[in-house]
């Protein structure tokens, strides 16, 4: 049934021009404009020939995963850019509380696309721990530490206490 909805947005089988290339289209269209390039230039830069990129902007034309990819990253826009707001759920602005605005905030000021991997990695890995889990499977290895502090400590005083009765023997 999902599928079947996602499928009708996609306008998946009618012939193109349809809803969702033209969408698209504008949306390259737009992009490209405002960036200052030329149908040619974007072209080159996506390994086309120009009338694939005017038949794309003219809805005419279905894109590529790769060429998408290479799309966005070429215009500076985010993928969800390209696509009709009813495919996807956007998080707006105003959703956000005040620490996701300010990781955001950061993360904008970190200068290389690798090292933004790694804090996104990073992100991901930081949301699944479940500190309950790491405590559950370490008890037995937490014990086992107290213990040796236990042992230890009582080296340690035993040492201690014959330091002491030796200065007083003296």
């Amino acid at each position: 049934m999902a599928f079947d909805n996602i499928l009708d947005r996609l306008t998946y089988g009618e012939p193109r021009p349809n809803k969702f290339t033209i969408y698209m289209g504008e949306q390259i269209k737009k992009a490209r404009l405002e960036a200052k390039i030329s149908q040619e230039e974007l072209a080159e830069s996506v390994y086309v020939r120009r009338a694939t990129i005017s038949a794309i902007e003219n809805g005419k034309g279905e894109l590529e995963a790769s060429i998408l990819v290479l799309l966005a990253h070429i215009l500076d826009k985010p993928l969800g850019y390209f696509f009709p707001p009813s495919l996807y759920k956007e998080v707006k602005q105003e959703s956000l509380t005040p620490l996701e605005n300010e990781l955001l905030i950061h993360f904008r000021n970190i200068w290389d696309d690798t090292l933004r991997k790694v804090v996104i990695d990073q992100v991901r890995a930081v949301g699944e721990f479940n500190p309950k889990e790491l405590v559950a499977n370490s008890v037995e290895e937490i014990a086992a530490m107290v213990e040796e502090e236990k042992k230890l400590g009582e080296v340690m005083k035993k040492h201690r206490n014959k330091k002491i009765s030796r200065r007083n023997k003296e």
